[in-house]
Protein backbone atom coordinates (compact mmCIF):
# COMPACT_ATOMS: atom_id res chain seq x y z
CA UNK A 1 0.00 0.00 0.00
CA UNK A 2 0.97 3.17 -0.59
CA UNK A 3 1.95 6.08 2.08
CA UNK A 4 -0.80 8.22 2.56
CA UNK A 5 0.02 11.64 1.67
CA UNK A 6 -0.60 14.85 3.91
CA UNK A 7 0.06 18.33 4.68
CA UNK A 8 0.56 19.92 7.91
CA UNK A 9 1.09 23.83 8.84
CA UNK A 10 4.36 24.40 10.64
CA UNK A 11 5.26 27.86 11.38
CA UNK A 12 2.91 29.68 8.52
CA UNK A 13 4.25 28.02 5.82
CA UNK A 14 2.59 23.83 4.70
CA UNK A 15 4.17 21.09 5.06
CA UNK A 16 3.94 17.91 2.87
CA UNK A 17 4.88 14.84 3.94
CA UNK A 18 3.91 10.86 3.57
CA UNK A 19 2.55 9.27 6.53
CA UNK A 20 4.22 5.65 6.62
CA UNK A 21 2.96 3.36 9.25
CA UNK A 22 5.43 0.40 10.07
CA UNK A 23 4.34 -2.48 12.07
CA UNK A 24 8.23 -2.96 12.70
CA UNK A 25 9.17 0.39 13.60
CA UNK A 26 9.99 0.75 17.36
CA UNK A 27 9.80 4.80 17.02
CA UNK A 28 8.77 7.83 15.06
CA UNK A 29 11.24 8.51 12.73
CA UNK A 30 11.50 10.98 10.04
CA UNK A 31 13.20 10.86 6.37
CA UNK A 32 14.15 13.33 3.99
CA UNK A 33 14.77 11.74 0.12
CA UNK A 34 16.36 13.81 -2.51
CA UNK A 35 13.66 14.19 -5.45
CA UNK A 36 13.23 16.74 -8.48
CA UNK A 37 10.70 18.53 -5.82
CA UNK A 38 11.81 22.32 -3.86
CA UNK A 39 12.36 19.99 -0.16
CA UNK A 40 12.14 16.55 -1.89
CA UNK A 41 10.28 13.75 -0.13
CA UNK A 42 9.58 13.97 3.45
CA UNK A 43 8.44 10.74 5.27
CA UNK A 44 7.31 10.50 8.55
CA UNK A 45 7.30 6.28 9.78
CA UNK A 46 5.17 5.86 12.45
CA UNK A 47 4.90 2.55 14.38
CA UNK A 48 1.80 0.84 15.42
CA UNK A 49 1.04 1.65 18.29
CA UNK A 50 1.92 5.99 17.96
CA UNK A 51 -1.39 7.86 17.09
CA UNK A 52 -1.11 10.38 14.39
CA UNK A 53 -1.34 13.23 16.85
CA UNK A 54 1.52 11.60 18.25
CA UNK A 55 3.11 11.47 14.78
CA UNK A 56 2.20 15.09 13.59
CA UNK A 57 3.40 16.68 17.20
CA UNK A 58 6.66 14.73 16.64
CA UNK A 59 6.69 16.36 12.91
CA UNK A 60 6.55 19.81 14.47
CA UNK A 61 9.29 19.36 16.97
CA UNK A 62 11.37 18.34 14.24
CA UNK A 63 10.16 21.05 11.40
CA UNK A 64 12.96 23.30 11.59
CA UNK A 65 15.21 20.49 10.77
CA UNK A 66 13.20 18.98 8.57
CA UNK A 67 13.45 22.28 6.38
CA UNK A 68 16.76 22.56 6.48
CA UNK A 69 17.34 19.25 5.67
CA UNK A 70 14.99 19.69 2.47
CA UNK A 71 16.15 22.26 0.77
CA UNK A 72 19.82 21.12 1.45
CA UNK A 73 18.18 18.32 -0.38
CA UNK A 74 15.86 20.07 -3.13
CA UNK A 75 16.68 19.19 -6.66
CA UNK A 76 19.30 16.47 -6.00
CA UNK A 77 18.67 12.51 -6.63
CA UNK A 78 20.43 10.07 -5.38
CA UNK A 79 21.86 7.20 -7.44
CA UNK A 80 19.43 4.75 -5.96
CA UNK A 81 16.40 6.73 -6.67
CA UNK A 82 16.83 6.98 -10.41
CA UNK A 83 14.80 4.83 -12.11
CA UNK A 84 16.08 3.04 -15.68
CA UNK A 85 14.24 -0.33 -16.17
CA UNK A 86 16.34 -0.95 -19.39
CA UNK A 87 19.18 -0.33 -18.17
CA UNK A 88 18.50 -2.78 -14.72
CA UNK A 89 17.73 -5.63 -17.12
CA UNK A 90 20.91 -4.94 -19.07
CA UNK A 91 22.93 -4.99 -16.01
CA UNK A 92 21.42 -7.42 -13.98
CA UNK A 93 23.64 -10.33 -14.60
CA UNK A 94 26.72 -7.99 -14.69
CA UNK A 95 25.71 -6.81 -10.54
CA UNK A 96 24.93 -10.65 -9.98
CA UNK A 97 28.42 -11.50 -10.89
CA UNK A 98 29.97 -8.87 -9.24
CA UNK A 99 27.76 -8.78 -5.68
CA UNK A 100 28.48 -12.89 -5.36
CA UNK A 101 32.16 -12.20 -5.79
CA UNK A 102 32.32 -9.46 -3.27
CA UNK A 103 30.23 -11.34 -0.87
CA UNK A 104 32.46 -14.54 -1.48
CA UNK A 105 35.49 -12.20 -0.95
CA UNK A 106 34.21 -10.42 2.25
CA UNK A 107 32.59 -13.56 4.10
CA UNK A 108 35.85 -15.30 3.69
CA UNK A 109 37.12 -13.39 6.20
CA UNK A 110 33.60 -13.83 8.36
CA UNK A 111 32.99 -17.19 7.65
CA UNK A 112 28.83 -16.55 8.06
CA UNK A 113 26.00 -18.86 6.95
CA UNK A 114 23.85 -16.79 4.31
CA UNK A 115 20.97 -17.90 2.52
CA UNK A 116 20.15 -16.69 -1.15
CA UNK A 117 21.79 -13.99 -2.77
CA UNK A 118 19.17 -11.40 -5.04
CA UNK A 119 19.90 -8.49 -7.44
CA UNK A 120 17.06 -6.53 -7.31
CA UNK A 121 16.17 -2.38 -8.47
CA UNK A 122 16.22 -1.11 -5.25
CA UNK A 123 14.91 2.52 -5.00
CA UNK A 124 15.53 3.11 -1.02
CA UNK A 125 18.22 0.69 -0.47
CA UNK A 126 21.57 -0.69 -1.56
CA UNK A 127 21.04 -3.55 0.51
CA UNK A 128 19.58 -5.71 2.86
CA UNK A 129 19.45 -9.01 4.71
CA UNK A 130 16.08 -11.03 5.74
CA UNK A 131 16.08 -13.10 9.41
CA UNK A 132 16.28 -15.78 7.10
CA UNK A 133 19.72 -15.42 5.94
CA UNK A 134 18.83 -13.75 2.58
CA UNK A 135 20.84 -11.24 0.92
CA UNK A 136 19.32 -8.44 -1.14
CA UNK A 137 21.50 -6.01 -3.14
CA UNK A 138 20.66 -2.93 -5.61
CA UNK A 139 22.16 -3.50 -8.84
CA UNK A 140 23.70 -0.12 -8.63
CA UNK A 141 26.33 -1.22 -6.93
CA UNK A 142 27.98 -1.52 -9.93
CA UNK A 143 27.85 2.17 -10.12
CA UNK A 144 29.62 3.13 -6.77
CA UNK A 145 33.18 3.46 -6.09
CA UNK A 146 34.83 0.33 -4.92
CA UNK A 147 34.87 1.00 -0.72
CA UNK A 148 31.42 2.11 -0.75
CA UNK A 149 30.12 -0.86 -2.70
CA UNK A 150 32.23 -3.00 -0.04
CA UNK A 151 30.99 -1.17 2.95
CA UNK A 152 27.52 -2.21 1.69
CA UNK A 153 28.47 -5.86 1.19
CA UNK A 154 30.24 -5.69 4.84
CA UNK A 155 27.05 -4.20 5.88
CA UNK A 156 24.90 -6.73 5.24
CA UNK A 157 26.94 -9.75 6.24
CA UNK A 158 27.47 -8.48 9.55
CA UNK A 159 23.50 -8.47 9.72
CA UNK A 160 23.39 -11.96 9.07
CA UNK A 161 25.85 -12.62 13.06
CA UNK A 162 23.85 -9.23 14.87
CA UNK A 163 20.40 -8.48 13.62
CA UNK A 164 20.38 -4.68 15.02
CA UNK A 165 22.29 -1.83 14.81
CA UNK A 166 24.06 -2.24 18.02
CA UNK A 167 27.85 -1.72 19.25
CA UNK A 168 28.28 -5.24 18.53
CA UNK A 169 27.40 -5.00 14.99
CA UNK A 170 29.65 -1.48 14.32
CA UNK A 171 32.50 -3.79 15.91
CA UNK A 172 31.93 -6.38 13.45
CA UNK A 173 31.61 -3.97 10.34
CA UNK A 174 34.91 -2.19 11.81
CA UNK A 175 36.55 -5.12 11.91
CA UNK A 176 37.28 -4.96 8.14
CA UNK A 177 35.99 -1.17 6.66
CA UNK A 178 37.34 0.69 9.90
CA UNK A 179 36.02 3.86 7.87
CA UNK A 180 32.73 2.63 7.69
CA UNK A 181 31.23 5.48 9.31
CA UNK A 182 32.67 8.00 6.73
CA UNK A 183 31.35 6.07 3.44
CA UNK A 184 27.95 5.92 5.49
CA UNK A 185 27.82 9.23 5.54
CA UNK A 186 28.79 9.61 1.81
CA UNK A 187 26.16 6.97 1.08
CA UNK A 188 23.25 8.98 2.65
CA UNK A 189 24.48 12.11 0.72
CA UNK A 190 23.49 10.15 -2.14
Amino acid sequence: MPNEKKTIEVDGRMLTYEFCRNARAKRISIRIHPGPDEGGRVVLTVPKRASIRQAEHFLIEHAEWVVEQAKKLAGKESILSRTNTLEYRRRRAAADVFVRAKVAQWNALYGFHHGTISIRDQKTRWGSCSKEGNLSFSWKLLLLPERMADYVVVHELCHLKEFNHSARFWALVGQTIPEYRHIAKELRKG
